[in-house]
């Protein structure tokens, strides 16, 4: 069986990073899949600034590297990912993201900034080896219909990314 952990980079619940993550996981086949979703706004800013031990925080890091897949989902801040997501990916022990698939998901006010995933998010998770999926997701206000449920642009988005993960992990 499979596992994917995704990482919510954002400081707030629920968020459009975190509902794409959402729509992923309830793409996957479930039979096939273990999840698991971790909210570092929900962990200690003491553990993730390194001033103290947090089991939180540790459990999550091996999570994080005994998954198959992970998901690292961010909104954009001043052109690239939020420092809350740098901070917990600054934790990893080196290459250990080696023969992993991440999957990066980003959100911002614009497509202007869509370009920050390959030149912010994709070198981070690089250096510790991930393989990063060709199907990351760049999401702004275009991709949510007014009530918030995706569009089917969005929708499309997803399983793309989604296919690829699956092709990649059967």
């Amino acid at each position: 069986m499979n596992s994917l952990t995704a990482i919510l980079g954002s400081p707030f619940s629920g968020s459009s990073s975190e509902k794409i993550v959402n729509l992923v996981i309830e793409s996957l086949p479930t039979s096939d899949w273990n999840t698991r979703v971790i909210d570092l706004s929900k962990i200690s800013s003491d553990a993730l600034l390194l001033r103290k031990e947090d089991e939180t925080l540790n459990s999550s890091i091996d999570y994080v590297v005994n998954s198959t897949v992970i998901i690292a989902a961010t909104p954009t801040y001043r052109a690239t990912y939020t420092g809350l997501i740098k901070s917990f990916f600054d934790q990893l022990p080196a290459d250990s993201l080696a023969g992993k698939l991440l999957l990066p998901i980003q959100t911002g006010g614009s497509p202007e900034h869509s370009l920050s995933i390959e030149y912010g998010l994709v070198p981070m998770v690089r250096t510790l080896g991930a393989l990063v999926s060709t199907k990351p997701i760049f999401s702004w206000n275009e991709h949510w219909n007014e009530d918030g449920s995706p569009t089917e642009n969005m929708n499309q988005l997803v399983n793309q990314s989604v296919e690829e993960i699956v092709s990649l992990c059967n």
